[in-house]
């Protein structure tokens, strides 16, 4: 079973990011006492998040799909060019 909190290096190998990074996120961790620890649940939907992946790790098609729209109307001139 792989473990929900992370200490601080665990985090880091998870991420593949230097422990240094890792303790200045300001999202992901709880403090259990004086330990900090972080939860690999809430560092996976931040990146979900800014992937543009919703909960279900499926790509949000419908919003980028109604953004692109905007854009084309947005813009007729660079909508007209291919």
């Amino acid at each position: 079973m792989e473990p929900r909190l992370l200490t601080e290096q665990e985090a880091a190998d998870y991420l593949r990011l230097p422990a240094a990074t890792v303790r200045k996120l300001s999202f992901g961790h709880v403090r259990l006492g004086a330990r900090r620890r972080y939860d690999r649940k809430a560092l996976d939907a931040h990146l979900d998040r800014l992937a543009g992946l919703d909960s279900s790790g499926e790509p949000k098609v419908n919003e980028a799909d109604a953004e692109l729209d905007r854009f084309i109307a947005d813009h007729p001139d660079v909508a007209g060019r291919a």
